[in-house]
């Protein structure tokens, strides 16, 4: 497919089906709305998360298989919700539970346009690697690394929304990134019209995802144009850049946006530091296999 073959009324027409496609998203879970919500107030407590998590056995079952892995590594056994809650915190909570909730939402595609094992692995890998560009320089951010992690999970997701709602245009969308040696970013917006950053907005919107998680959706390819949090937003796009050096793309050699050339400064980041987190993502990778078999 060249470049060429693309014309404004295929586009328009893509576009228009699409948007009529994604009136369907379905909404969060009641519980996980309500859990946003709580983890959010800063009146909560964890008796008031761990009450609500109880609700659900499912949910119930992950969080502590979560905190008695490996992924985080605690020392002593973790037998209640509430304790959990406490050790791990409520950003991680926030983290696990819209995890699984989209996990599960976009798990039953007959055709996916891309492998969603490596969009979760490229995914849980990013958000491990803001978490710890947060932790190396806690002195010069002040940013909750979990609301890192949780942001760079999230990140991606405009791509699941076109794979779902969109399963056969998206899929000639990546062929045609992959033909025209282009980023998915550019060529969703040639050829969709809307790219999936664009799609973090529409969600956002539907699901009343805090202010956090929606700036990471919506401006984590051109962080020069939030005009809020800042901070975060340049430390997912730097972490997305970061994981797609580190050869996880959806697939391989796949193109990535260029590297905001601010960004560095943003985040007072030098190239050891760059080689630094690199370097620590092997690591990474190891670590997300588990925390996906724990959220499915």
């Amino acid at each position: 497919m060249s470049d060429s073959s693309i014309n404004d009324s295929t586009k328009n027409e893509r576009y228009r089906r699409f948007i009529e496609q994604i009136d369907s998203l379905p909404s969060l879970p009641s519980i996980v709305s309500r859990l946003i919500q709580v983890v959010n107030s800063p009146d909560t407590s964890a008796d008031d998360a761990a009450k609500l998590i109880q609700k659900d056995p499912a949910l119930t079952t992950k969080m502590l298989r979560l905190a008695n892995s490996a992924f985080y590594g605690i020392p002593r056994s973790i037998s209640s919700v509430s304790s959990a809650v406490v050790i791990l915190g409520f950003n991680t909570i926030r983290s696990l539970v819209l995890s699984a909730s989209v996990m599960k939402m976009f798990s039953g595609s007959k055709k996916p346009a891309f492998d969603k094992d490596r969009f979760w692995k490229h995914s849980i890998v990013c958000a491990l690697a803001a978490k710890t560009i947060v932790r190396q320089f806690i002195n010069v951010r002040m940013m909750d690394p979990e609301s890192a992690f949780c942001a760079g999970i999230l990140h991606d997701i405009g791509k699941l929304i076109f794979s779902e709602f969109a399963g056969d245009d998206y899929q000639e969308v990546c062929a045609f990134a992959r033909s025209n040696n282009l980023s998915l970013l550019e060529a969703e917006r040639r050829m969709l019209g809307i790219g999936h950053s664009d799609i973090g907005r529409i969600l956002a919107d539907k699901w009343a995802l805090p202010l956090d998680l929606e700036y990471a959706l919506v401006f984590h390819h051109e962080p020069k144009n939030a005009d809020n949090l800042l901070d975060l937003v340049t430390t997912v796009h730097i972490a997305d850049v970061l994981t797609h050096q580190a050869g996880l793309g959806l697939w391989d050699g796949e193109i990535t946006p260029p590297e905001w050339d601010q960004g560095s400064s943003v985040l007072r980041f030098g190239e050891n530091d760059r080689e630094h987190i690199l370097a620590l993502l092997s690591d990474s990778i190891e670590k997300s296999g588990e925390f996906i078999d724990i959220i499915k």
